[in-house]
C-alpha cells in the first residue's frame, strides 16, 4: 500500500527528524515498508519508507485547535526514512491525468490541483501510485532499490522494541527513554549534543537539520548504550543514511572508510573529496565506532577501503 502526504511547509522538521506526527487515528493504519509520496509547498517532492509501527507520543510542536495552541497534544508518531527527490513534480501541472485517478471522496488534491486541507494523509490507490510512478520517472524505483537493506535493519529495531515493551520491571518512564532513544530523541539526542556539536562531514551546525545516530546500532546496545551520548553523532540526514546502512564509518582518528558498494559519484555530488579526515574521535566514543567497523560497516557486499584507496 502507498499513501500521500500532504504536509505543511512549518511541520518539514519532522522530514528531517524522520517521523510524522498526528492526533488522529489515521496513523495507525500505516504499515512498516509502505511508501509515502510527500506532496509539500505545491510539489511531490520528496519520498518516505515507513521504518516502525506507529507508537502513541506527545506532540513536539504547538497543535492549533480552535483560538489556543496545545504545544504537548496527545497523539500517534510514525518513523519514516524520508529522502528528497531531485526532481519534485507539480501536481498542479499534470491534472489532467490526475482527476482520473483521484478517488472523490478524501482527494488528497482539490480541482485545482492545491492541496486538499482536510486531507492530511490519504490511501493512495493502485491507478494513482501507477501515475505517479511514471510522472517521477524511475525516482521512485530508485528509492526503492535502496529499502531492502534499510528495512533489514528496521525489522530488526522492530522485533528489538517488541522484546523490550514485553520485558518485565521497566518502569514506564525508562522504557519511554529507552523507545525515544531508539529513534535519536529525548534525553539520548541531548547527552549526543554534550560530546558532538555538529555534522563531521557536512559541518552543518543547525540542529534542526541533524539527526542524532547511534554509531553501535541501538538494536544491539544494552540500556546504558542506549542512552550514552558517546554512542552517537549528530548527522545530516543523506550522511546518516550511509552511516546506518553501513556504506560508511570511521577509524578512530577521524579517517573516513568508504565502502566498495558505495557509487564514489554519491559522496563527490555531496562535496566530499576524498581523503578525508574529520577529526579524532573521544576515546569514549572509540569503543563503539569499532563495533560499527566491525558488525556494521561493509556487511552487505566484500571489501572494504579507506578515503585515500
Amino acid at each position: 500500500m502507498a499513501w500521500w502526504l500532504n504536509q505543511s511547509v512549518t511541520r518539514r522538521q519532522e522530514l528531517d527528524a524522520g517521523y510524522l506526527w498526528a492526533d488522529v487515528d489515521g496513523l495507525q493504519a500505516v504499515q512498516p515498508g509502505e511508501l509515502i509520496f510527500v506532496h509539500s509547498g505545491g510539489c511531490i517532492s520528496a519520498l518516505g519508507l515507513v521504518t516502525g509501527a506507529p507508537f502513541a507520543a506527545r506532540a513536539t510542536h504547538a497543535v492549533r485547535r480552535g483560538r489556543g495552541a496545545r504545544p504537548r497534544a496527545p497523539g500517534w508518531q510514525l518513523p519514516v526514512h524520508f529522502e528528497e527527490l531531485a526532481q519534485p513534480i507539480r501536481p498542479k501541472e499534470h491534472m489532467a491525468a490526475l482527476r482520473r485517478v483521484l478517488s472523490a471522496r478524501s482527494a488528497p488534491l482539490r480541482a485545482s490541483g492545491a492541496a486538499n486541507p482536510r486531507a492530511y494523509l490519504s490511501c493512495v490507490g493502485p491507478g494513482l501510485e501507477a501515475l505517479l510512478r511514471r510522472l517521477l520517472g524511475g525516482q521512485v524505483e530508485q528509492f526503492e532499490r535502496l529499502a531492502p537493506s534499510l528495512g533489514s535493519a528496521e525489522r530488526a529495531d522492530e522485533l528489538a522494541e517488541r522484546a523490550l515493551r514485553a520485558r518485565a520491571g521497566l518502569t514506564a518512564a525508562s522504557l519511554k527513554r529507552l523507545l525515544m532513544a531508539r529513534r535519536g530523541q529525548g534525553a539520548y539526542r541531548e547527552n549526543v549534543e554534550r560530546c558532538e556539536q555538529s555534522c563531521r562531514l557536512s559541518g552543518l551546525l543547525d540542529r534542526r537539520h541533524l539527526r542524532a545516530r547511534h554509531i553501535k546500532p541501538w538494536r544491539d546496545s544494552n540500556d546504558r548504550e542506549k542512552l550514552d551520548g558517546c554512542n552517537g553523532l549528530l548527522l545530516s540526514p543523506h550522511f546518516d543514511q550511509l552511516f546506518e546502512r553501513g556504506l560508511i564509518s570511521f577509524a578512530n582518528d577521524g579517517e573516513l572508510l568508504v565502502a566498495r558498494a558505495l557509487n564514489p559519484a554519491v559522496l563527490a555530488a555531496w562535496g566530499v573529496a576524498l581523503p578525508r579526515n574529520v577529526g579524532a574521535f573521544l576515546p569514549s566514543q572509540c569503543h563503539y565506532l569499532a563495533h560499527h567497523r566491525l558488525q556494521v560497516f561493509e556487511q552487505q557486499a566484500a571489501g572494504r577501503r579507506t578515503s585515500g584507496a
